[in-house]
């Protein structure tokens, strides 16, 4: 596979990380961040150190090279631009444009709060511009839980306005619900409100602290104040016909829902500090690793931040025995 290599003058400190649970072949998705700022503060973002420390936005540079190395290579169909907040910058709409006239990718998809999609113009124009999938942070079910988790007042209605207007201009729309221990005892109402919105393709994460910069940790939730809610929430999604995706959950404890966990993740140009903080913080396992078919197979276990805080669960995890002549995973990833 050919590499990808920014120009000295315009790195910005990036590099092109094959992530944790990265496919080395066959990736189509490369997800590029526009800027580190946003207009919520949620208690469990994952870029808060970044934001904090105020980087700059990603140079233009940064772009004209990924565009003329996907036009030549063919190599990603999807760019995902994300942010913090994209849709608080002003080239994303010619950047999306850009994209797939000169960068050769097929599907540009943006990660969004929804707040500044409440513009039905600005929706269009985004559309116009190629953008055809938005991945929607949806973290509560009602106004009170929402300004809780994003200290907004008013980002629980501009991002119901904003999910309307891609329904009605027929954007594919997914969900990103990170579990947290605010909306952890609701989840089977937030299955319930997404599905009311419209939404049929909905990914759960369950929040990881990495590091502890950020001083997140009273953000943790355990299974056993979520794992009820959670089997609720599947339930919901089931019977709407939903797509579900769920990230970093133990899957011996979802029983007929475990093979909904994927904690595959794309390719990502990021900062390099952030990169470090994930390497330094990202260690996963389980107390019966060595008894498991599935461990380093489709399930990490637990995040070392879970353990921390509310042990290893030896008693609450249930290994699925190795099959005839399966060697176990000696440890998950970092």
């Amino acid at each position: 596979m050919q590499a990808l290599q920014l120009p000295i003058h315009a790195r910005m400190g990036m590099s092109l990380e094959m992530v944790q649970r990265a496919r080395l072949d066959g990736e189509d998705t490369l997800i590029l961040p526009l800027n580190y700022r946003c207009n919520s503060r949620c208690r469990f973002c994952i870029i808060e150190t970044e934001i904090a420390a105020r980087f700059e936005d990603t140079v233009p540079e940064v772009f004209d090279e990924v565009f003329a190395y996907n036009g030549r290579t063919k190599r990603f169909s999807r760019l995902t631009i994300s942010g913090a907040e994209s849709t608080l910058h002003p080239a994303l709409e010619s950047l999306a444009r850009r994209a797939t006239t000169e960068g050769g990718f097929e599907v540009v998809r943006i990660q969004t709060n929804g707040r500044k999609l409440r513009d039905r113009a600005f929706v269009e124009r985004l559309m116009a511009a190629g953008v055809r999938e938005y991945f929607v942070s949806i973290h509560a079910h009602t106004a009170a839980l929402d300004a809780g988790i994003t200290r907004s007042s008013r980002s629980f209605e501009q991002m119901r306005q904003g999910v309307a207007h891609l329904m009605a201009v027929g954007a594919r729309v997914l969900s990103n619900t990170v579990l947290s221990a605010d909306n952890g005892p609701h989840l089977h109402e937030i299955a319930a409100f997404l599905v009311q919105l419209g939404i049929r393709e909905s990914q759960l994460w369950s929040f990881l602290e990495i590091g502890d910069a950020a001083g997140q940790a009273d953000q943790l939730v355990s299974l056993e104040t979520s794992l009820t809610p959670l089997l609720g929430a599947l339930e919901v999604f089931e019977e709407a016909g939903s797509d579900v995706v769920l990230k970093w959950f133990p899957r011996c404890v979802l029983g007929r829902f475990g093979h909904l966990v994927d904690n595959h993740q794309p390719q990502m140009l990021i900062r390099d500090e952030f990169q470090s903080r994930l390497s330094n913080h990202f260690g996963f396992d389980c107390s019966h690793a060595r008894q498991c078919r599935w461990f380093g197979r489709g399930c990490d276990g637990l995040h070392e931040s879970y353990t921390r805080a509310f042990g290893s669960e030896e008693h609450r995890l249930c290994p699925e025995p190795l099959l005839p002549g399966m060697r176990p995973v000696q440890r998950g990833p970092r």
